[in-house]
């Protein structure tokens, strides 16, 4: 089907138009009743025609300027509703009246040929309506040092990032750092989103929440915290439970950063490497979860900041230095090298390994053969790596409950590999 024909038949747009329309009107008025407050001046009949209004204002070509015009009357009338809702309703705010003039451009935007655009912005207005209180009563518990971490996170991104320089800056053409700050951009945002996920959903939310969203940044970093709770009187199922599923979110990943950046390449049968490894992890982990026993959850998650800076660091650093060892192992050493590199940064991380891997086979360094068994052999340290931090720092009922699903992941990983 072609969806770029459809996008543009004036019968499409002016349906998508009034259903994105009534969407929003109709929450807006289920609300209203819900709360019995006053009813708001933006119903479902008005943000309808808002909406067809924004996409009628397109449909002439020879009239650039009409969009924009007919935008500025919409403006007059929110800030007349703006005036009267302030002073004689006394109802202070002005998010009706912003909704209004968004929902004037929803239409607007079905109407240039962007309906995916205007579905994420009514999903936005459906969402802010639908968590507003929550999203009060979440502003309400922030502290300086969150606001200060979210004012770290933007310096680091946005005033950091443009500035590096695109180009290898290296005598190989290995090193770009624009690549590597954005990967650790990418990590660090990934912690921050983590931290308010968490503290959203409250520390008591379970062992299993917290292995999920910390295995979202490093489910090594899970499984070391895990190990330690198990020596003080942790319910040793639920915290086995933990591991496997932030192992489970590890593999998975694995298999999205496969999916995404190989292009298709690597085949059905090893994208099933990680997919199976995963599943297997978490239905062992949700079969232990539903056993009979007390379930406490930890006292404090993992992510225990919004920003983090040093963990994303040290993604960068070993993000580079297998980088640099996949290219001079293969330059110098062959195949033999490339493994070794693999082997040595999956005691700590796998998706440094993932990444470069890809990098590397996508510049032609690396070939689909050499590539695959490089990822495996991460995959697997990793995940037999897990059994080591546990012997390691946990209790040994812990290492108990944990080496049956670690094998079985890792066999049944092993086998899908071997038909390769």
């Amino acid at each position: 089907m072609d969806f770029s024909f459809w996008s543009q038949s004036p019968v499409f747009q002016l349906l998508l138009t009034i259903a994105l329309g009534a969407i929003l009107g109709i929450r807006r008025e289920m609300d209203g009743q819900t709360t019995r407050q006053h009813q708001s001046f933006i119903g479902v009949r008005t943000t309808m025609c808002l909406a067809v209004l924004g996409l009628v204002s397109t449909f002439f070509p020879s009239m650039p300027f009409l969009p924009p015009v007919i935008f500025g009357s919409v403006v007059v009338l929110m800030a007349i509703a703006y005036w009267y809702g302030n002073f004689r309703l006394k109802k202070p705010g002005m998010t009706s009246e912003l909704s209004g003039l968004l929902t004037f451009w929803l239409g607007a935007l079905v109407g240039f040929g962007q309906p995916i655009i205007a579905l994420l912005l009514t999903i936005f207005l459906f969402t802010l309506k639908e968590f507003r209180d929550d999203l009060h009563r979440f502003v309400r518990t922030l502290t300086p040092a969150e606001t200060r971490g979210a004012l770290q996170f933007l310096v680091f991104s946005g005033a950091v990032l443009p500035f590096l320089p695109q180009e290898p800056i290296d005598p190989w053409g290995i090193f770009v750092p624009f690549t590597v700050w954005l990967l650790v951009m990418l990590i660090s945002g990934i912690g921050f989103v983590g931290y308010f996920l968490t503290k959203y959903f409250g520390a008591r939310g379970g062992i299993p929440l917290v292995g999920l969203l910390g295995a979202l940044v490093s489910s090594t970093a899970v499984t070391v915290n895990f190990s330690e709770q198990s020596r003080k009187k942790f319910p040793t199922n639920i915290l086995a439970a933990g591991i496997l599923i932030a192992m489970a979110v590890m593999e998975w990943r694995v298999l999205l950063e496969i999916f995404l950046l190989s292009r298709g390449q690597f085949g059905l049968l090893f994208l099933a490497i990680p997919a199976l490894m995963g599943a297997i992890s978490m239905g062992i982990g949700w079969t232990m979860l539903r056993q009979k026993g007390e379930a406490k959850s930890p006292k404090k998650p993992p992510l225990k900041s919004p920003f983090e800076l040093r963990p994303a660091l040290k993604f960068g650093l070993i993000f580079i230095v297998v980088l640099f060892a996949i290219s001079f192992g293969q330059k110098y050493l062959g195949t033999q090298g490339v493994y070794a590199a693999a082997f040595l940064s999956g005691l700590v991380d796998v998706d440094a390994v993932v990444l470069s891997s890809l990098e590397s086979f996508r510049l032609g360094e690396l070939s689909l053969p050499v590539t695959r068994t490089a990822i495996f052999i991460a995959l697997m340290v990793n995940t037999l790596t897990k059994l080591g931090y546990v012997a390691l720092l946990g209790s040994r009922e812990l290492f108990r409950k944990i080496i049956p699903g670690v094998a079985i992941v890792s066999a049944a990983g092993g086998l899908v590999f071997l038909f390769l």
